[in-house]
């Protein structure tokens, strides 16, 4: 509205409409300014741009005066010092990322996720520099549906998104390549997580499932092979059922293990630093009966994740036994919990929080079905008769000494 008459115009652009409405207010502002005659030193195109400055800080209810506004702008406004296009600075942008994969400060799906973030990023504002970018096109690129929705984007995909692209813009700013960083004015989205009970396998299903894999060859080949052999796809699924460690082969806990971080000698699973998915060391106990299932599936014949058709027989038994999402581990803490009552050593073991322990895995279990879980062997193996539980850990008893009369 100008003068209190409507004006509507289409253009090509955004960028020729945003020129022309910036026009309009500027004709607008100075119309609101009441006429007199001062002897000044300003042009005139100085001067008319003070009167609008001056109408910008009274519409807006600030008290500040123009001389405040300009100081602070000095203070804190600084120019790029070098229009750089977008494509060049995403490309210089990967380029640091890349460096970060290869000292193990990222992971390469999250370097696949950026690459992908920073495609979209340059393909929406092409031909454009970085510098030239406003806090609403960010908001409005955000918004946008991705991967060919016509949905606009959850909040934990737009919070993702956010995310990865202020990295991208505070990269910028470090290197001068923008003055400001436009996504600062647009929060991240408050998510009111509303996770409850975990899903979990009882004793009889996790007994059910792993005789079931003992026997599992995958599917057939066109020339009447298979695609593996009995036994194959143990250590993998025992591991996450048995030890709690992090299902992920591609680029988790369970693809970075390795043979010798499990050490049958001392009774512990060893995950460093650099195959934990928080980055922090743990000790995993290697139970009785997961050491059976080591000992007939030894990981130098059967390997944790197999070179040969993995993906496919990995997909194919979620799919026939239909295992939910992270079941496997969510069984093994509840289990742990379960048995031996300890909220402090099923964290310890399972690389979690105490408080994520109480609110999603405690009393889940029975200690009657927890031990009948710990019991699951090997067919043709067995426990010994006598346990107990020691430190978070099933021990034998050993048997009575007989005293000799000589």
């Amino acid at each position: 509205m100008l003068n209190g008459q409507r004006i509507r115009k289409n253009f090509r652009s955004r960028d020729e409409a945003t020129a022309y409405r910036q026009t309009l207010e500027i004709e607008f502002l100075n119309g609101e300014s009441e006429g007199q005659t001062v002897w000044t030193t300003l042009t005139h195109d100085q001067n008319r741009d003070a009167i609008a400055a001056v109408n910008l800080l009274r519409r807006s209810g600030s008290g500040k005066d123009l001389c405040f506004a300009v100081d602070y702008f000095l203070r804190h406004y600084r120019e790029a010092e070098a229009a750089i296009p977008v494509v060049d600075a995403a490309e210089a942008y990967l380029e640091a990322r890349e460096r970060d994969a290869d000292r193990g400060l990222i992971v390469p799906r999250q370097l696949k996720a950026i690459r992908f973030e920073m495609q979209r990023f340059t393909r929406a504002f092409a031909g454009r520099t970085a510098d030239d970018i406003r806090t609403e096109e960010v908001r409005e690129f955000l918004d946008a549906p991705v991967n060919g929705s016509r949905a606009a984007p959850t909040l934990k995909t737009w919070n993702n998104r956010r995310g990865y692209l202020s990295t991208f813009l505070k990269f910028c700013l470090q290197r001068k390549i923008i003055a400001a960083n436009p996504l600062a004015e647009i929060p991240q989205v408050k998510i009111q997580k509303a996770r409850g009970t975990a899903a979990t396998l009882s004793a009889a299903e996790a007994a059910d499932f792993l005789r079931w894999l003992e026997s599992y060859l995958g599917q057939r080949n066109k020339n009447g092979t298979w695609w593996g052999k009995p036994g194959c796809m143990v250590p993998y699924f025992a591991l996450a059922l048995f030890a709690g460690v992090r299902p992920d082969w591609r680029d988790g806990e369970m693809a970075k293990l390795r043979p010798e971080h499990v050490r049958l000698d001392t009774g512990v699973i060893l995950i460093e630093p650099e195959v934990s998915k928080v980055n922090e060391k743990r000790a995993v106990k290697i139970q009785p009966n997961l050491r059976l299932w080591l000992e007939r599936y030894p990981l130098d014949e059967f390997p944790i994740i197999p070179s040969r058709r993995f993906k496919a027989m990995w997909k194919d038994v979620r799919e026939q036994r239909k295992l939910p999402h992270d079941v496997l581990r969510h069984t093994y803490i509840s289990m742990t919990a379960g048995a031996f009552r300890s909220v402090g050593d099923a964290a310890l073991q399972a690389g979690n929080s105490e408080a994520v322990i109480r609110r999603h895995y405690l009393d889940l279990k029975s200690v009657e079905e927890a031990d009948a879980f710990w019991r699951i062997v090997p067919e043709g193996t067995a426990l010994p008769k006598r346990m107990k539980k020691v430190e978070g850990r099933y021990v034998e008893i050993a048997g009575k000494r007989q005293r000799v009369k000589g």
